[in-house]
């Protein structure tokens, strides 16, 4: 039954008495109109601060860490970095839970100003582990960057990604039958990454198309890799949703924002 549309159960009892040669009694049968939900088990996190697309700004588009589909602790985000200014406090960034809130939000254990730029450590965050803000990871030059935050082990990496290779597309659409073929929107600091906000998703499939006519798609909901000629991405419930895609590495999210 699909979730938040109102369907029908029909059900029945069979009793016995006893466990040898009993005669079995059918109860008639019970019908039931059922309304049901879904429960969204999963987080979802967002890049803020001055090395990443939205600057210091906690309600700005900010781009989402792309989960595992695997494990739904991990999380990953490969992309542009710019060290901005070059100093000390440039190239810095924080993960938050919500848009438009600090808190929850994660960083490194230092406080900010003993938070030297480092390609792993672990992680702390601000109620989760501890009362006052985390400090920030960071990136000691521009450049593609790989960043990986496991939640459950409270480790990051930090390490270089060579896109010299990747190929950059100049349109991106998302289509199948969850959705009208609807233009996706470049992310204008990073090429590389593309979105759309806030579209309505009916249960079926979506795949990427894009504009060199490649389809790319997984079978996995919700999180995952996309490949070239990759399985429909099964949409399971109906909302609306922010849908994001990393065509550096084929990671895709789609994050309802109402469930």
């Amino acid at each position: 039954m699909n979730p938040f549309e109102w369907g029908t159960l029909y059900t029945r009892v069979t009793a016995s008495l006893g466990t040898q040669q009993s005669e079995p009694i059918t109860s008639n049968t019970l019908q039931f109109d059922v309304y049901p939900y879904y429960n969204y088990v999963f987080k979802d996190y967002y890049l803020v601060g001055n090395g990443t697309a939205p600057g210091w700004d906690n309600n700005a588009n900010n781009p989402p860490l792309f989960r595992d589909a695997d494990n739904p602790n991990l999380y990953y985000y490969t992309g542009f970095f710019t060290k901005g200014g070059g100093d000390f406090n440039d190239g810095r960034f924080k993960v938050l839970e919500s848009r438009g809130l600090w808190q929850p939000q994660w960083g490194v254990t230092d406080n900010e100003g003993d938070d030297v730029i480092k390609t792993e450590g672990d992680i702390a965050g601000n109620p989760t582990t501890q009362s006052n803000d985390p400090g920030r990871f960071g990136v000691p030059s521009d450049g593609y960057y790989q960043f990986t935050i496991n939640f459950s082990t409270k480790k990051y990496t930090m390490t270089p990604y060579d896109a010299s290779g990747a190929t950059t597309f100049s349109g991106m659409s998302i289509q199948g039958s969850s959705v009208a073929t609807t233009a996706m929107t470049q992310l204008s600091f990073d090429g590389h990454i593309w979105y759309t906000a806030g579209i309505r998703l009916t249960p079926g499939e979506v795949s990427f198309l894009t504009d060199t006519g490649a389809t790319w798609g997984s079978d996995s909901s919700f999180s995952g890799v996309a490949t070239n000629g990759g399985a429909s991405i099964p949409v399971i419930v109906e909302d609306d949703y922010d849908v994001w895609f990393n065509t550096l590495t084929g990671r895709y999210i789609l994050i309802p924002l109402n469930l």
